[in-house]
């Protein structure tokens, strides 16, 4: 009779293999944005869901669990466990929607709005959006960069349809809730904290958005404001609204400035930008992402550097991911070299892509005097808290509208779009178009937006913990104190999967998650 010992090892074999070439394909799918490379990364990625579609495997684990030998044994199961039930039921259907899901997120990437035969590129965007001054013009971009939706809504609609008739077929009320059970989170649980955050950021948002207004109707010269007047496409960080350009701090070196920030709190990210791909080039994916690829130590980062804020803090966001990965015990099963919880690492890669609007930060890294430092302080502080509030407002919308899309893709979805912008992000703004279509994450990553919530609420929690019990400055930005790498270390990322997320939590910082701390800090 097969051990459950013995069984764990195969499965360990098989699957790094499968992960190291998923990864692999998906880098150069996203790097070259050649219609052959997606192929070859669909072909990999249906080969995968082959793997886990397997029934008798499934069947196999759930008997191992019951007798357990032992903790780390019964973690790995559990983990098996969730990764072949994410992949049950028809195959033909597994493999439709695989193949459907890898072509849409092929025309996001490679979309590239258009205004009189002239691209634009999302870097090209976000500036526009933030500096330009004339509605008409805003107005123009923001529309050119919406019509992706409309590009691929009918194949949204499509692939939604058909992730909820392979839940169903599984016996769960869509694949809203099958994805979160298999993502060990219940929906009860999630909504509990977003209505939580809802009742107490209410009064700082609306008052907030009251002084944003104000400031907005008299630089735009309008008594209505419209969504691209907002500083970016979905109002989800914010205008510039305060006397001081950060762009201005970041004009320079970004790559330099997060090489010595890391360095100097013990944590080595020099291996991971020699592997990473960290400038534009045509066809290639315009966001940012961060991939471990075999873990065994291949961790490497995609970015679009530019000398800017919003740079600065993506690469410090994204090399938060990496570290992580980084740094999990070598020595944990294949299975358990692996974040605790997606919101997890989002946790760690929120908390230091924070520092690019620290005004330690801005003071240790850009250069500036003390004179400099102090006028940078007060509105530093509040970007950072402007970003946070719009963020938990925005994050209401696409929980809520995820939701309500797998619950009836057949409602009017361009209505509840709007009706939620309008509740949440008291935008009073409507039109009949698909919107909601161009966020890549409905496609890319279903059911995921949540997590960075989650992951700002455990980033303020962290924060609060390491400001209290290492650095004992509230402000502190952490530089130069190496404790903070060893606790982060020690303490969330050497042991990767080994515990459930709200364990690991409660291990580390002596409590459970809670939004105490993120509204303590910008509500």
């Amino acid at each position: 009779m097969e051990k459950a010992e013995d069984f764990l090892k195969k499965q360990e074999k098989e699957i790094s293999v499968l992960h190291t070439k998923l990864h692999r394909a998906y880098w150069d799918a996203l790097i070259s944005g050649k219609s052959e490379t997606y192929k070859e990364y669909e072909t990999i990625a249906i080969n995968v869901k082959k793997f886990f579609n397997n029934k008798n495997n499934l069947e196999k684990v759930k008997e191992f669990l019951k007798k357990a030998a032992n903790e780390i044994e019964e973690r790995q199961l559990k983990l098996l466990y969730d990764s072949y039930l994410s992949c049950q039921g028809d195959f033909a259907l597994v493999t439709e929607l695989t193949e459907k899901a890898s072509e849409v997120e092929k025309k996001f990437n490679t979309f590239r709005a258009k205004i009189n035969g002239k691209e634009y590129t999302d870097n090209e965007i976000r500036e526009i959006l933030k500096t330009e001054t004339n509605s008409d013009k805003l107005r123009e971009i923001w529309e050119a960069s919406k019509k992706q939706g409309k590009f691929v809504e009918k194949e949204i609609l499509e692939i939604i349809r058909l992730r909820n008739k392979l839940a169903k077929s599984l016996g769960f009320r869509d694949y809203y809730e099958f994805s979160l059970e298999t993502n060990e989170q219940k929906e009860e649980e999630i909504e509990k904290i977003f209505n939580e955050l809802v009742k107490l950021t209410e009064e700082p948002f609306k008052k907030l958005k009251e002084e944003m207004d104000s400031i907005l109707t008299k630089k735009y010269k309008t008594t209505k404001l419209s969504p691209w007047h907002y500083g970016d496409l979905f109002f989800q960080t914010g205008p510039l609204i305060y006397e001081v350009n950060l762009d201005s701090y970041f004009s320079k070196d970004i790559l330099e400035k997060a090489k010595k920030y890391y360095k100097s709190i013990g944590l080595e990210i020099k291996s991971i930008l020699e592997r990473s791909d960290l400038y534009e080039k045509p066809g290639k994916y315009q966001h940012a992402c961060c991939m471990d690829m075999d873990r065994k130590g291949d961790v490497r980062t995609i970015q679009n550097l530019k000398n800017n804020e919003y740079w600065m803090e993506t690469l410090l966001h994204e090399l938060g991911h990496g570290i992580y990965s980084s740094n999990h015990d070598s020595s944990l099963p294949f299975l358990l070299r692996d974040s605790a919880h997606i919101f997890t690492t989002e946790a760690i890669a929120l908390l230091f892509g924070r520092k690019s609007r620290n005004p330690d930060f801005i003071k240790n890294y850009c250069g500036i005097d003390k004179i400099e430092a102090e006028k940078v302080k007060e509105n530093a502080r509040k970007m950072l808290r402007l970003r946070e509030l719009i963020f938990a407002r925005w994050e209401q919308v696409m929980f809520r509208f995820e939701r309500e899309l797998y619950k009836n893709p057949e409602q009017d979805l361009n209505k509840l779009w709007w009706a939620l912008v309008k509740k949440y992000q008291l935008i009073d703004f409507s039109r009949d178009e698909p919107d909601w279509a161009s966020k890549i994450h409905i496609v890319s990553s279903p059911v995921y937006y949540h997590n960075y919530m989650l992951g700002e609420l455990l980033a303020s929690q962290l924060h609060a913990y390491i400001t209290r019990n290492i650095t004992k400055n509230p402000d502190s930005d952490y530089s130069g104190n190496k404790k903070v790498g060893e606790f982060l270390i020690e303490s969330i990322f050497k042991p990767g999967a080994s515990y459930r997320w709200d364990e690991m939590i409660k291990l580390a910082l002596g409590e459970s998650l809670t939004a105490k701390y993120f509204v303590e800090e910008f509500a």
